[in-house]
């Protein structure tokens, strides 16, 4: 990985995406408790999550396609741009509907955002994709682990939330005219550029196909594993709710320390072992978390999870982007719409069986995405095995 200027200028902005994905959570609370006091109901609301999700599919799509015609750089600062203007605009949106548009936009040009730097990070490292994405999500994980102590913190020290969303839309700004700044008139070589909008071959490409299906595994996981183990481990061991949120952290940790040592090591086995590695870590430290009752084992079973997870993404974005390298725009905007359907629809049905049934069964049940994803990773292997034959 070469750290020239839009490598360092995509670690500088994902290490910014990692703040602002974790803001609007930060500061939930007390956004439902002023609208509360408006009279909103919770159902209303929640409506804020089916909206961030359509948000940030239509934000990866339509910058993935984009990205590839006006160049990464670009789309990085452009994006950057209308983030900083969705969060100005929540932040003085007092109107639930208005906030709600400003919401759209947020969710949109974050997944823009992310959109564009994995192209232009994988771009600008074609020798070692891997490891710059790698790298890239390590840093996203240090950017999302710390943002939430100084938000509590400026919590505690009174400061509201709407100002909060301002100060952040600050860093946008500045970040975005930056990157606009620091690109060259020429984004890309001339007849690089792709002359269509799409490549929908990618769509009948089987080796694409499995890395849509590793995303979808990979944060289908993650998120049904996040979003339940708090309430699981305290109605189902009784533990305290400091230890089960702590969980969640530790999580992040191994996730950070796993993406490091992936970048470390990707480019020297190959992304198919790679890949197939973090497959078999995930089938076989998984069922820890769901069969154990002892607190530590439990802590290591999420520590080993998270570092299984970890360069998962990162790894199935440096694949597609080898298999269409004038698409790095596409493969990491399509490649993430099926993160966030991972993250919608898991997690729903998880919480359905666990109405029904148990926590316990229904991460166990979650287990047959574990076992679909060890399967696809053992057909990228063969798969890569056979491309590095043929050259």
């Amino acid at each position: 990985m070469h750290l020239h200027r839009q490598t360092i200028l995509g670690l500088t902005g994902y290490l910014f995406i990692g703040t602002a994905s974790v803001l609007i959570p930060s500061v939930m609370p007390s956004i439902t408790s002023e609208y509360q006091a408006a009279g909103l109901t919770l159902a209303a609301i929640g409506l804020i999550f089916p909206v961030r999700a359509v948000g940030s599919i239509l934000g990866n799509l339509l910058a993935g396609i984009g990205a590839d015609q006006v160049g990464y750089g670009r789309m990085v600062g452009l994006a950057a741009l209308l983030l900083a203007g969705g969060l100005a605009l929540a932040g003085i949106a007092y109107p639930w509907l208005l906030f709600l548009v400003a919401f759209v936009v947020i969710s949109a040009t974050q997944g823009a955002l992310g959109t564009g730097i994995n192209a232009l990070t994988a771009d600008a490292n074609p020798q070692s994709r891997s490891a710059a994405l790698n790298t890239l999500h390590a840093v996203y994980g240090i950017g999302a682990a710390l943002s939430p102590l100084i938000f509590g913190y400026l919590i505690e020290l009174g400061v509201a939330w709407r100002w909060m969303l301002g100060g952040t839309a600050l860093i946008w700004l500045f970040y975005g005219l930056v990157s606009l700044l620091l690109q060259p008139r020429q984004a890309r070589v001339a007849g690089q550029r792709p002359t269509q909008l799409f490549d929908w071959s990618m769509l009948t490409s089987a080796p694409f196909l499995a890395l849509f299906a590793i995303a979808f595994f990979y944060n289908g996981i993650a998120y049904s594993l996040l979003g339940w183990v708090a309430l699981f481990m305290q109605e189902s061991a009784g533990f305290s709710a400091f230890f089960s949120i702590s969980l969640i952290s530790i999580f992040y940790v191994a996730l950070t320390v796993g993406r490091f040592l992936c970048a470390a090591f990707s480019e020297r086995v190959g992304y198919g072992a790679t890949l197939l590695g973090l497959g078999v870590g995930i089938t076989a430290t998984y069922p820890l978390v769901v069969l154990s009752s002892s607190g530590l084992w439990v802590a290591v079973g999420v520590f080993a999870t998270g570092l299984s997870l970890s360069g998962l993404f990162p790894t199935a974005l440096a694949y597609g982007s080898r298999l269409f390298p004038e698409r790095a725009g596409a493969v990491s905007g399509t490649v993430n719409v099926s993160m966030t359907l991972g993250a919608m629809i898991p997690p729903l049905w998880t919480g359905v069986i666990a109405q029904w049934w148990s926590f316990q069964a229904a991460l166990g049940v979650n287990y047959l995405m574990v076992l679909g994803l060890l399967a696809v990773a053992i057909y990228l292997q063969k798969n890569d095995n056979s491309q590095r034959r043929i050259q």
